[in-house]
């Protein structure tokens, strides 16, 4: 640990600010360490400052020597008493433990500043340290405790008429409203913030207010004022020297092109941003922007432009080792080898790219495996294609229960976000009702009214309990979104593997009696051809020729199975892949077939002892009818699944004699085809049955389900193709779901 010298509480003051203003902002913001030292010396000549800043300065490319020396000026403020500066120190360490995103520790030590503060009654720092609260604290999560800090900070900042505190705190309440998709109360707040620097004459503000009313309206899908808005902040910015703002006004008015289709916008911006973000020393922005210039090319089929982006970018990636700008680039390139037919080339790159991924972003992976089964295919490697197309699915259906518990998140957030403003609403109202009470009592005193104060003084208690009441409310819903938020990623986690390999093992079953009987064909030509052989040898013509008619027969068998597992594969492939996501015409008696019998085997595969029976009754009449086969094949998968586990869990129970069923029927009815799947299983007990579509209810043993099957088919079958999904069971005897699709 670093020592200093004792010094008076004025220069231990200064110290603090000294130490965290020009080593952590200046040091941020790509200056040079000679130069905080120069700019240090022009403020004071005090060697001991001098000494220890130079320390700090070299030591903090290690954050923990940084914070012991903080430390020590810690100690100089407690011996001297001097409250403003403890919280100061504890403010800068809290800043240097965000900056490493370590939240927890950050919002300990804001916590400890801002008693500080309240002690010391210095109001500009409570209100300021308010805010840098608020903002680790929504970071976390907890928009409630956030929204609390942020409305005492703009409460405090406008009784002393701190105008910059305010506008901290309406801009970081602006970002808060964003979080819980409340658009025009976001801008309502950055309009009082954009006022407060128009009056102030604070061009860099006004241009700070602009990018964030930008961003608001971006979210909200306004893109054609968030463009005039981010314009209007980068002509600003142009005249400044704040280099990373210009590149980031830059970087937004490209994303905006590139949302509207208009491409050579988008790369003109791009292009004009690279140059700010190497003045900034902003590598990671550098990378990015590549991949966004590359993307632009691509989508004007500029192939080899795309191509010298791309390449740019990774070569800076390894330079900088950032893993996500490395997958991000391969992925393209790969994709740029697909749209040029050269799918060895696309694999190898995808490769790379699936090395480097972040395992947690699912689109980013459901993309990888799809491009992924798409160079196999191209290189007629259907078994490896289709092995990635079971992956596609699976992160695919990871992704949709990620984006589901997002919004169930959302919702949450939202409800919490606007009973806090009620309660606040409430608060001020209570304020106005207590001080009205107070002007009454003092009427009432003045009058001699003994009674009339005791009414005051009864309605004052009832107020403030309720209102204490609100707040142990809010304090639980906290604690239940804490907890909701740990079992979502738990949830995540378990989806993530459900279903792979569910028709791996059936498809390979499926195939084994052709690709047997192909072996056994291609054995007895191997015998006849060298009986050919010898008969030919002692010249006797008739048993050659009636060999040669048995060879040819047989080689017409083989053929024969050949394209029957070649057909399955196919069959398989076509209906598990996702493709455009559009809807087309397809064979649901083909569909039905394929899938109950790749169940069948998948179950046999699985386990030896599994004994059941499967019945079959298509409906010729059916045409093929408009759907997302690969969605209508998922949904089928888990109703057959479900029944063929249902008869094997009651065979195994029961001890009378019973034969276990699966009956898929389809028919044509009144314009509709409706596909049966039923079994003689124990059936659905009526008292779960209203829960069966809801989202993670399962009966199922703990590790053998998530409950998300029957609730993501409904979704399919109801929203995805406007028909329905019905039960009917009777306990004991079986149960028949039953989808209806329009023809």
């Amino acid at each position: 640990m670093i020592s200093l010298e004792p010094v008076i509480m004025k220069k231990a003051s200064f110290i603090v600010s000294a130490i965290f203003f020009f080593v952590f902002h200046l040091q941020a913001r790509s200056q040079s360490l000679p130069e905080i030292l120069d700019t240090l010396q022009k403020i004071t000549d005090d060697t001991t400052l001098i000494r220890g800043l130079n320390q700090t300065v070299f030591h903090f490319h290690d954050p923990e020597l940084a914070i012991d020396t903080l430390l020590v000026a810690l100690n100089i403020m407690k011996e001297a008493g001097d409250k403003d500066g403890q919280a100061d120190i504890y403010a800068s360490i809290a800043e240097i433990y965000n900056f490493q995103n370590r939240y927890q520790l950050a919002l300990e030590n804001n916590k400890k500043s801002t008693i500080l503060y309240r002690e010391s009654g210095n109001k500009s720092g409570l209100a300021y340290q308010l805010v840098n609260l608020a903002v680790i604290q929504r970071q976390m999560g907890n928009l409630g405790d956030a929204m609390t800090n942020l409305v005492e900070s703009l409460q405090i900042s406008r009784q002393i008429n701190d105008t910059t505190s305010m506008v901290e705190s309406l801009l970081a309440l602006g970002f808060t409203y964003m979080y819980v998709e409340k658009w025009e109360d976001a801008l309502k707040v950055q309009q009082d913030a954009f006022d407060i620097y128009e009056k102030r004459g604070d061009s860099l503000g006004i241009a700070r207010v602009y990018n964030d009313m930008g961003a608001t309206n971006m979210k909200a899908g306004k893109l054609d004022v968030a463009l005039k808005q981010h314009q209007a902040a980068l002509a600003i910015r142009l005249k400044s020297t704040d280099y990373y703002y210009t590149y980031a006004s830059y970087i937004y008015i490209g994303d905006i092109y590139y949302h509207l289709g208009l491409y050579p916008e988008s790369i003109t911006n791009y292009k004009a941003a690279i140059p700010f973000a190497k003045l900034a020393g902003d590598k990671i922005g550098i990378i990015k922007t590549h991949i966004y210039l590359g993307t632009s090319y691509f989508n004007l089929q500029e192939y080899h432009k795309a191509l010298k982006q791309f390449l740019e970018a990774l070569e800076l990636s390894y330079e900088v080792e950032d893993r996500t700008g490395e997958a991000q680039a391969s992925l393209n390139i790969a994709k740029i080898y697909l749209a040029w037919e050269k799918p060895r080339e696309a694999l190898s790159w995808l490769q790379k790219a699936e090395k480097a991924a972040p395992r947690s972003d699912f689109l980013f992976l459901e993309n990888i495996y799809e491009s992924i089964a798409e160079s196999y295919r191209k290189l007629g490697d259907y078994r490896n294609a289709y092995t990635n197309l079971l992956l596609f699915n699976q992160v695919k259906d990871s992704m949709i229960v990620a984006q589901n518990l997002d919004k169930v998140t959302t919702l949450i957030n939202r409800l919490e976000f606007e009973n806090l403003q009620a309660l606040q609403k409430e608060s001020n109202i209570k304020e106005l009702q207590i001080k009205q009470a107070e002007i009454n009592r003092q009427k009432i005193v003045r009058n001699f009214s003994l009674f009339g104060m005791f009414v005051i003084l009864v309605l004052a208690v009832i107020f403030f309990i309720r209102f204490t009441e609100k707040k142990k409310l809010n304090s639980k819903l906290n604690s239940v979104l804490s907890d909701l938020k740990s079992t979502q990623t738990q949830l995540i986690h378990a989806e993530k593997m459900a279903s792979l390999g569910e028709l791996t093992a059936g498809i390979a079953h499926e195939i084994h009696n052709p690709l047997n009987f192909v072996l056994n064909f291609s054995e007895l030509n191997t015998d006849l051809i060298r009986e050919l052989k010898e008969a030919i040898e002692e010249d006797n013509l008739d048993d050659a020729k009636a060999m040669l008619e048995d060879i040819v027969d047989n080689e017409q068998k083989i053929v024969l199975h050949g394209k029957r597992a070649d057909s399955i594969i196919r069959g398989m492939l076509h209906h598990s892949r996702t493709g455009s996501g559009k809807k087309e015409l397809t064979n649901i008696n083909a569909l039905a077939d394929e899938y109950i019998r790749m169940v069948y085997h998948g179950f046999l595969a699985k386990d030896k002892t599994f004994h059941a029976d499967f019945h079959i009754e298509l409906d010729k009449n059916i045409p093929k009818i408009n759907v997302l086969p690969q969605e209508i094949g998922r949904v089928l998968l888990n109703l057959i699944n479900n029944a063929f586990y249902a008869v094997d869990e009651k065979a195994k129970d029961t001890e009378f004699e019973y034969i276990p069923l699966v009956t898929v029927k389809t028919s044509l009815i009144n314009g509709t085809a409706r596909i049966s799947v039923a079994d003689n299983g124990n059936g659905i007990p009526d008292d779960i049955l209203p829960k069966i579509f809801q989202p993670f209810f399962t009966t199922k043993p703990s590790g053998e389900g998530t409950g998300l099957g029957l609730s993501l088919s409904f979704d399919i079958i109801t929203k995805g193709h406007s028909g329905e999904l019905q039960v009917n069971t009777k306990e004991g005897e079986g149960t028949e779901f039953i989808i209806s699709l329009p023809v």
